[in-house]
């Protein structure tokens, strides 16, 4: 896949395409890492975006709710419900 880069200011950039983008789930003002992996080689990898408390509690109950119910193993188990 070619990537062109352009300046941006006193810098240069690089734009990514939307398959690029769907594969490494990013979003505008998303982070990604770089890493220079050799002689004109670039790795680059998405860094996870971080979550508030608030939206990872709300993951949290989501995927408790879809969790299957079981009996308890044992009565030691069973008392701390």
């Amino acid at each position: 896949m070619d990537l062109q880069v352009s300046k941006w200011g006193n810098s240069l950039a690089v734009r990514l395409p939307v398959g690029l983008v769907k594969q490494l789930n990013v979003t505008e003002g998303s982070v990604l890492q770089g890493e220079v992996l050799g002689p004109q080689l670039l790795g680059i990898s998405s860094k996870a975006k971080l979550q508030s408390r608030r939206a990872l509690a709300e993951e949290l109950r989501a995927m408790h709710a879809r969790m299957p119910v079981t009996t308890p193993v044992s009565r030691a188990e069973l008392s701390r419900y």
